[in-house]
């Protein structure tokens, strides 16, 4: 069992790594989007950041992105789902320590 203090850590921890995760998650959604407007724009080959690649190459890496935004997801939910059972076990919050709370529950 983790004292008040532990779990808040915790909380603090996974509240950073969910702050690092979305930016990750957005910059890779952007170079998705970039890849998806290339790949339907071209003709025969794609050019993408100065490397050309094949219709079919383009569509391989848009797959290998799709895996990559999936595993973002998974991962996501699994913080969120600790979060919340450590969550569930703290009792009488502080101000400040209620604040953690509602910020981890932003994300």
């Amino acid at each position: 069992m983790m004292t008040k203090e532990q779990t808040l850590m915790v909380l603090q921890v996974l509240k950073r790594k969910l702050q690092g995760l979305r930016i990750f998650r957005v910059i890779e959604e952007l170079f998705s989007l970039y890849i998806i407007i290339k790949a339907f724009t071209a003709d025969s080959q794609v050019n993408l950041l100065g490397v050309n690649f094949t219709e079919g190459r383009a569509i391989e890496l848009m797959v290998l992105l799709l895996v990559i935004e999936f595993c973002l997801t998974r991962i996501q939910t699994n913080y969120k789902q600790v979060g919340q059972q450590l969550i569930e076990t703290l009792k009488d919050l502080t101000e400040q320590e209620k604040q953690l709370v509602q910020q981890f529950k932003r994300y």
